[in-house]
Order: structure tokens, then C-alpha cells, then sequence
């Protein structure tokens, strides 16, 4: 029987109730969720919409598929990513990494890093209120933790602010690119982010290994120095599934 317009599909209801047999600690002894054919039975529903209630666990992060195996609990430890934490200048302003604040002595690894002077995109040379197709300082890379790729990072800076600097060469040195910039005067006193979940395009499956249709959280970060001037501007990607966004508000 087809779905009459606006009733919610019954594999989420599935999910939903899943989501909280598993955050109930339910299935933690071995780790494992009964098989498809099992919840089938439990739930009355047809294997097809069980498979998609399991799909969407999966992308949430709760839960990963094993050949042979079936469903399981996720391994994954979440990375807590507390973005106002990590943009204290006491972080990188010591020439630490903004990362050590995230993943809590867990091994990182950034590869696919490529540094080159190129035409800035025109909605980031808004952004940066330069001339469109001016050539900037684009700093892209992907990052890894304990193996895992879990986010793809493009950095836009001036060519004012970076000449002359190690903003770029490869290797940026200790506290980054925000050190740097600092150094050269133009130490960004401000930050502004916007964030925004969607679906991974194709590009960004492959490059974060992610299933199809899976979410990403796209975040927009703006450094700004003392008279407003924004220095930097950095377009994240991250596996949704692999992060846990947090905001401490101090009244």
C-alpha cells in the first residue's frame, strides 16, 4: 500500500525506535543488533524498510555494516569539536594545533596537501572584498584521524597578508597559518562561522569515503583582524558522522 502524502515513512519510525534501544545501552553487551531478518520479524515490517531504517543509523554514525557479520555498534569515538575552545588565541597563539583541542591525543594525519597562488572563487572574493579573479593563497588539504579521513579543509588568504610568509609553503610551521599572520601583523582578533548540514555530493563521497546520500556538515569559517579586515577565509567538509559539534557560551 503506498504512503498517502505527509504520513512519515515507516522506516523511520523503525530508526527512531532503534536509536533509543541502542542509546539505552540495549544491545552494549556484545555489540551487535539482531539480524535483518530478525527485526523484520520484531517490527512486522517488509526487509527492505528495515535495511533503510539501518542506513540511516549507519549515517548517524551509531552503527556500521560487517560482511558476513551483519549490524553492529560503531566503533568510532566521535571527535568533539568545540569551535569556540579551539579559536582561543591561547591555542594556536602557543603554537599548538587547533586540533589538539579535538581529538585528545589521537593520532592526525593530513595528506593531500597542495599550496598554490590561483584565482580566488568569486563568492569567497566577496567574502575576502577582493577583485574577483584575483589570485589568492589557497591551502587545501585532507585530514585523517587514526587512519580515518574525516574532513577535507580549503584555506583562502590574500596575497597581502601571506607574501613573504610561510602561509606559503608547504609546511606553515607551529601554530599555523593564524601564527603567521599574526606575526605579519594581521593576527586575526575575530572569528565567524556558519555551518550547515546537507548531503555529500559525489566528490566528497569519494574523498571521505563515505557511503551514498550520507550527510556532511559544511562550515564556513572568516578570520577577521583588529579593524575588521577579513585575512582568511576556510571552507571545511566534514563526515557528519564522525563529529560532535559543541558551543560553550560563557555568560
Amino acid at each position: 500500500m503506498s504512503r498517502t502524502p505527509g504520513e512519515r515513512p515507516k522506516y523511520r519510525g523503525v530508526a527512531d525506535d532503534l536509536r533509543e534501544r541502542i542509546q539505552a545501552g540495549e544491545f552494549d553487551a556484545d555489540r551487535k543488533l539482531p539480524s535483518e531478518r530478525k527485526l523484520a520479524e520484531r517490527y512486522g515490517m517488509h526487509p527492505m524498510t528495515i535495511r533503510q531504517a539501518l542506513a540511516v543509523l549507519r549515517d548517524e554514525g551509531l552503527l556500521e555494516s560487517r560482511v558476513g557479520s551483519g549490524w553492529h555498534l560503531a566503533e568510532w569515538r566521535p571527535i568533539v569539536r568545540n569551535a569556540l575552545k579551539r579559536l582561543y588565541p591561547d591555542q594556536w597563539g602557543e603554537a599548538r594545533s587547533m586540533w589538539e583541542v579535538d581529538i585528545e591525543g589521537r593520532r592526525m594525519q593530513v595528506d593531500d596537501l597542495t599550496v598554490q597562488l590561483a584565482r580566488v572563487p568569486d563568492d569567497v572574493a566577496r567574502v575576502l572584498e577582493v577583485e574577483e579573479g584575483l589570485k589568492v593563497w589557497i591551502r587545501d588539504r585532507r585530514y585523517l584521524v587514526d587512519s580515518v579521513p574525516v574532513m577535507r579543509a580549503t584555506a583562502y588568504i590574500p596575497d597581502e597578508f601571506a607574501r613573504g610568509t610561510r602561509i606559503t609553503e608547504l609546511d606553515t610551521g607551529d601554530g599555523g597559518v593564524y601564527e603567521r599572520l599574526r606575526e605579519a601583523g594581521h593576527g586575526p582578533l575575530g572569528f565567524s562561522e556558519q555551518v550547515r548540514c546537507r548531503l555529500a555530493v559525489s566528490r566528497e563521497v569519494d574523498d571521505l569515503s563515505l557511503p551514498a546520500g550520507a550527510p556532511v556538515i559544511e562550515q564556513h569559517r572568516s578570520a577577521k583582524r583588529p579593524d575588521g579586515r577579513v585575512v582568511e577565509v576556510s571552507r571545511m567538509i566534514l563526515d557528519a558522522s564522525k563529529f560532535l559539534l559543541v558551543y560553550d557560551y560563557k555568560g
